[in-house]
């Protein structure tokens, strides 16, 4: 779930700071009330401290763990399109196998993948709007749709496209799995349904996803019977929005207030001085690359593939779905 911290500094704050120095009064007016440039100078502060590739751990989020399902590349979910700032990274872990601890590894994220029929171990992850999901349609009467988790009783199986569009151009994804209705049709909800709305179908239960909501893409498919890997993307938040000399800087927390404040002073000697702005501006750059090693001293292996691959043989092997007696992935 998104990370809440609180922050006590605000733009106004901000002013007062910035009003210290005479030479910023024609950005922010000599009583510090003057509301623009201002706002906008410490929005782009903001986007810039939260920007790629700045990966701040008070600013990461795990998003909803994914169950891969046959032939399925896409994966709606209810996250925010306002809240999606870009993804940080990715695990996929075997996750019925028995020895412990399971196999794991990480998969790229990447800006963009386009609808393909690939089938294999996804080396590649992106995120797309739940508009240009590609989605399947209810599969009729009596269809079953198995749990893919060994221990709910499923495992590997030949389940249909589990995210579809309802006839009334509702998206939604499979909450219970069990068996589709015996004759006619479910009760599927009005066009617009809120998301979380339910449906019956025999006993499989559907759930309407935000359509406003993103969707995760994989660059490979499972094939029937294939190893089910559990899907979890770690992604950074959007900055939210500035609106006001009362909005504060979170979720950057206090003891990271002197970069915005130089940062503020940056934009503003884009305005009054333009020639030392690239100097001040890469200089600020390099101090928020620096206060980001001072406060996370772990070594970095964002998008760095273990040493022992996970993704096997490769993807040479997508074209024939894998090797012939593991019915599409490869196991580990």
């Amino acid at each position: 779930m998104p990370n809440t911290i609180s922050s006590s500094f605000t733009v106004q704050n901000l002013i007062d700071y910035a009003r210290v120095f005479p030479w910023t009064s024609p950005v922010i007016g000599a009583a510090g009330y003057k509301l623009q440039p201002g706002l906008s100078y410490a929005q782009m502060v903001l986007q810039q401290i939260l920007a790629e590739p700045n990966p701040w751990k008070f600013n990461s989020v795990l998003a909803p763990k994914f169950l891969t399902q046959p032939y399925q590349q896409d994966y709606p979910t209810s996250i925010s399109q306002n809240a999606m700032g870009w993804l940080q990274n990715c695990t996929i872990v075997d996750i019925n196998n028995q020895t412990m601890p399971k196999p794991r590894g990480l998969i790229t994220c990447v800006h963009s993948l386009m609808p393909d029929s690939n089938v294999g171990i996804p080396e590649s992850i992106c995120w797309i709007t739940n508009s240009n999901a590609r989605l399947g349609v209810w599969p009729g009467n009596n269809i079953t749709f198995t749990n893919p988790l060994l221990s709910a009783g499923g495992g590997p199986g030949s389940n249909p496209i589990c995210a579809i569009l309802d006839p009334n151009g509702n998206i939604q994804v499979i909450s219970s799995y069990g068996v589709t209705i015996a004759t006619g049709i479910p009760s599927w909800p009005a066009a617009g349904a809120s998301a979380g709305t339910l449906t019956t179908d025999g006993t499989v239960v559907w759930i309407v996803i935000d359509p406003n909501g993103i969707t995760f893409r994989l660059d490979a498919q499972a094939t029937f019977g294939s190893l089910v890997l559990q899907v979890e993307p770690l992604y950074q938040q959007k900055p939210p929005l500035i609106t006001s000399l009362a909005s504060t800087f979170a979720p950057i927390p206090d003891d990271l207030s002197y970069l915005i404040k130089q940062g503020f002073l940056c934009y503003c000697t884009k305005q009054e001085n333009p020639k030392d702005f690239a100097s001040e501006f890469t200089q600020w750059k390099l101090d928020i690359q620096e206060a980001m090693g001072s406060s996370d001293r772990e070594y970095q292996e964002f998008g760095i593939y273990p040493e022992s691959s996970i993704q096997g043989i490769g993807s040479s092997y997508r074209d024939n779905g894998g090797l012939p007696w593991q019915r599409g992935w490869r196991t580990f």
